[in-house]
């Protein structure tokens, strides 16, 4: 994937008109992530994406990979403490659709090229990589002075095949 294309994404989802959002809060705890599922489903639904679609069910799966990997890796509060990841989902009709997790650790996320056979864990961003049209991850802050990252995976919308430059 380039930065290039990923700027592409970027720009058409974070910037611009005729953008539309849908945002949840959801505990950094394993338990949450079928939620997660669930919201991106029911707003898919309401985008109007077919719920027997290879593209929502890729959405789904990549997005539950990254709520996985936040919830996982990126806990940056004592256990029992609450803490709140945030997924959003950014659709600009008839070009590209983007799902954003945001969680409270600075740590960069990165792709484990070669986990062992019998790993158990140690696959979501391959796994992102291969069902997304692009991916990437920048450092944030929050209105109330934290810190984090977010971690976004775009998906060219199945109507626009040739809008976006496939990546190479």
């Amino acid at each position: 994937m380039t930065a290039l294309l990923n700027q592409q994404f970027l720009t058409a989802l974070a910037f611009g008109q005729g953008i539309e959002r849908a945002s949840v809060q959801i505990e950094s705890e394993a338990g949450t992530v079928s939620d997660a599922r669930r919201f991106v489903r029911e707003q898919l639904a309401i985008w109007m994406f077919s719920e027997a679609d290879d593209f929502s069910d890729r959405v789904v799966v990549a997005a539950s990979e990254l709520v996985t990997n936040a919830v996982l890796h990126a806990r940056t509060r004592p256990p029992g403490e609450s803490e709140l990841i945030a997924v959003t989902l950014a659709f600009k009709p008839g070009i590209a659709l983007g799902v954003l997790v945001c969680d409270n650790s600075d740590q960069v996320p990165m792709v484990n090229i070669r986990p062992p056979v019998n790993a158990i864990n140690g696959r979501g961003l391959a796994l992102v990589n291969s069902l997304a049209d692009g991916w990437t991850a920048a450092p944030r802050e929050s209105r109330e002075g934290g810190s984090g990252k977010g971690v976004w995976a775009f998906f060219r919308c199945p109507q626009t095949v040739g809008l976006l430059p496939r990546s190479a």
